[in-house]
């Protein structure tokens, strides 16, 4: 008897021998923040494709967990879909979450207590593969590597990584329809050019003729990645569309509305094209209006930026400017209705604008605070 519970024993010791390095070194693959307690262990549930983590919650906090797509994923096709995300059995309702073709990163807060998160997918893998890890890793090299070329102003690069056959075709507002096909990487330079008061587009839409293989596409400008896209699924397509960076947005007197860009998700939103028509319509036609944009520019751009990062963090103060710039953008609204032909006509409506905003922002804040001492 004493021998069996030797043997058995020494069999249990020597698989945890074996297998805790390998747990461990998968365990340091995971990037992880966590706030309030002390992640334990995790484990795979592959019939399930569940990531089970066990955590030690001493206070209230948050796990802040960068999931790789070869180690677990959700998908609809080749849409992603939410995560179904549990706490102590419970299920959470919504959570933040940040995604690039390669990992998807989510904070799942908690509370004192909490010890068993589920994390459920669509589908899980028990090893990377090792070819795709490779891919991506050559991939960044060579993105990071173009992305210190100057690309000549006014022009873009479409990049083109593949493994198998595709097919497919670009377009941009300076450039014609082409169609384009391959087997293997390629990339193409072409016209992308925002020209005075209108503002320049591009698409993209590429597919995998083959099963297997992967397919991703970028596209650079003004040494950024302005659009891209990825697919691994059967027969994968990808479409991406976007803005061009350069001539509109490099103008002295034709900056992007940053501010307004952020609030409203996009330059291509009518609220800022409002914005761009009456600067390009109506106030850069005139010395007056030229001169108040030059003055503006800097001293808006002073600002502007850490505004904008600002609303692209935070929801909350998102929806604040938003509340606190409409008024102003209704007011300017007027302007369309009207004609500004003359010098005249310009300093005459602005001053006009100028004090309208002024007793808006300005005159009923001081009234309503003046009315309330009063009251008390």
């Amino acid at each position: 008897m004493e021998k069996q519970i030797l043997v058995i024993a020494t069999f249990l010791v020597m698989i945890g021998l074996f297998s805790t390095p390998a747990f461990a070194q998968q365990f340091e693959d995971l990037d992880y923040k966590i706030r309030g307690g002390e992640l334990i262990s995790f484990e795979i549930d592959e019939d399930n494709a569940i990531l089970n983590i066990l955590v030690e919650a001493r206070a209230r906090g948050e796990l802040i967990i960068t999931l790789p797509r070869y180690l677990i994923d959700a998908k609809v096709g080749s849409e992603d879909i939410d995560f179904l995300v549990q706490v102590s059995g419970l299920q959470l309702i919504s959570y933040d979450e940040t995604s690039t073709p390669y990992d998807r990163t989510i904070t799942i807060p908690f509370k004192r207590g909490n010890g068993e998160f589920q994390i459920t997918g669509t589908h899980v893998f028990s090893q990377p593969p090792a070819a795709q890890i490779t891919s991506e890793k050559s991939m960044d090299q060579v993105i990071q590597s173009e992305l210190k070329t100057q690309i000549p102003d006014g022009q873009a690069k479409l990049m083109i990584f593949s493994n198998t056959d595709w097919s497919g075709a670009f377009q941009s507002s300076s450039f014609d329809y082409t169609e384009i096909n391959g087997n293997s990487d390629d990339e193409v330079i072409f016209g992308c050019e925002s020209s005075f008061g209108r503002q320049g587009v591009f698409g993209a839409k590429i597919k995998k003729l083959t099963q297997d293989g992967y397919l991703k596409i970028i596209v650079i400008q003004d040494q950024k990645v302005v659009a891209e896209g990825s697919t691994e699924d059967d027969f994968g397509e990808i479409l991406i569309n976007g803005n061009c960076v350069s001539g509109f947005n490099s103008s002295p007197t034709g900056g992007g509305c940053l501010i307004a860009t952020a609030t409203f998700g996009s330059e291509m939103s009518p609220q800022v094209q409002q914005l761009r028509e009456l600067r390009d319509n109506s106030l850069l036609q005139t010395e007056s209006g030229t001169l108040f944009m030059k003055t503006f520019n800097n001293f808006y751009y002073s600002f502007s930026p850490i505004i904008a990062d600002y609303e692209r963090e935070n929801p909350v103060f998102k929806e604040a400017v938003k509340i606190v710039i409409t008024p102003l953008l209704s007011s300017l609204s007027i302007l369309n209705f009207v004609d500004m032909n003359s010098e005249a006509e310009v300093l005459g409506y602005g001053i006009s604008l100028i004090i309208l905003n002024g007793m808006m922002y300005v005159g009923i804040p001081i009234v309503a605070v003046v009315g309330i001492r009063r009251i008390l």
